[in-house]
């Protein structure tokens, strides 16, 4: 009977713990993201990073980059596996240029995507690795590309949250659309009938992304536009495609 009674209260302790951790059902470990996110709020203002800031609560940031080291997601939702990639490839690029810091560019950094030095759920990775492997080939996101910062001026804003599994959808859409506001990566000019949209790089690498043609990319781009730029567009007898130069400029805040 005692046994019967203990083994009553360790399952009833299981239970408890299920509903008090839903990571075990499939989503984030609570707080996985939270000292990420403090320090995006600390140290970024309209997609510029102080990276002085951070360089002075790196102990911060090294802890949270040990924490993604240790975790298990093999049992996250695709929404929660999308959140902690996107959040792992900007810490590690902010820990990447505080390792190198003070650079103009994260280009002056030899092979900067292509070290494997980035510690991740038991994975040695590089960013490549993470970008093209993790986000793109595994969960196929084309959105990812409004949200992960090279930190360059041409990269989209490092925003000022940590991405959150039960949010991302909501929060890679708000990225895209700031992304299509920002005339450092978008903007339409008309001539006559004729209208030339002006894209940023990031559609010319990665093209196939966001549709198989034109038409199917313009037909993603025109989801995240307001709406007098999309009715513009879709009046248009002809539409031609161009692409803005990149600036490879260090995205950092200027004091």
């Amino acid at each position: 009977m005692k046994r019967i009674k203990l083994l009553i209260v360790v399952l009833m302790m299981l239970m408890l713990l299920l509903i008090q951790f839903p990571a075990l059902g499939g989503r984030e470990v609570p707080g996985l993201h939270k000292t990420w996110d403090i320090l995006l709020q600390k140290h970024v203002t309209n997609g510029r990073v102080n990276y002085k800031g951070f360089a002075e609560d790196v102990k911060q940031l090294d802890s949270y980059l040990g924490t993604l080291e240790k975790v298990d997601i093999s049992t996250f939702s695709r929404e929660h596996k999308l959140a902690f990639w996107i959040n792992a490839y900007n810490a590690f690029t902010v820990k990447l240029i505080l390792n190198h810091y003070p650079v103009k560019s994260i280009r002056e950094i030899d092979s900067p995507w292509k070290q494997r030095i980035w510690k991740a759920v038991g994975e040695i990775l590089s960013l490549n690795d993470i970008e093209h492997k993790k986000l793109r080939k595994e969960l196929k996101e084309p959105r990812i590309h409004f949200a992960i910062v090279c930190a360059s001026i041409g990269c989209p804003n490092l925003q000022r949250f940590a991405f959150s599994g039960d949010r991302v959808n909501h929060q890679l859409d708000q990225a895209a659309r700031q992304f299509f506001d920002n005339p450092k990566h978008f903007f339409i000019k008309e001539d006559g009938s004729a209208l030339t949209i002006f894209i940023s790089q990031i559609f010319n690498w990665f093209g196939n992304d966001f549709g198989k043609d034109k038409n199917e990319r313009i037909a993603f781009i025109l989801a995240y536009l307001k709406a007098p730029v999309a009715k513009k567009i879709k009046k248009a007898f002809s539409v031609k495609i161009k692409y803005l130069s990149y600036d490879w400029n260090l995205n950092e805040k200027k004091f």
